[in-house]
């Protein structure tokens, strides 16, 4: 359970890492009771596990959104709430990158049964002797914006992980 919370841990790191690319909190536009849904597949050191991640936004002012999370992976169940600033904004600095800032592309990504207009990001960042490479792509019709995140880890541990939005409402 531990690896997979840390997996799902790194993949929304990531997306929201870039959402400031834009300069956009991935909660503003949206009012509480929205949400989103993303099933994570990883497989690491030959171990592969499914899981699945809700987002909820529980509450919303000028400075900050309460968002609860709530994890299933397997059998298990965790929820926690945290209060997100709203102004917390901002790229990856150049040290976790390596100095390589991150790289955006236009791309449309058809998830949760619909094609979404994205901004992708592509980010490569290496610590500990590991290089992890991050493909995520963000919409702004979408709470908390990831649809989407490849993320592929060599080194002394191998991983492969795929987040990729099954449902939200937008209210």
């Amino acid at each position: 359970m531990r690896k997979q919370i840390l997996i799902a841990s790194f993949s929304l790191a990531a997306a929201g890492a870039v959402f400031a690319a834009d300069a956009k909190h991935p909660w503003a536009a949206f009012k509480p009771g929205s949400y989103a849904k993303y099933k994570t597949t990883s497989t690491v050191a030959g171990n592969k596990t499914v899981s699945e991640t809700t987002q909820t936004l529980v509450s919303i002012d000028a400075n900050n959104a309460v968002i609860e999370t709530e994890m299933k992976a397997m059998g298990q169940v965790t929820k926690n709430k945290a209060t997100v600033p709203l102004k917390e904004a901002g790229v990856p600095p150049a040290s976790a990158t390596k100095g390589k800032p991150p790289v955006m592309t236009n791309e449309t990504v058809t998830a949760a049964g619909k094609s979404l207009a994205c901004k992708c990001y592509d980010i490569t960042s290496s610590q500990n002797g590991m290089t992890s490479t991050v493909h995520v792509c963000n919409s702004d019709s979408v709470p908390f914006s990831m649809v989407k995140s490849t993320t592929k880890t060599t080194g002394a541990v191998k991983m492969e992980s795929v987040m990729e939005l099954v449902e939200f409402a937008a209210k």
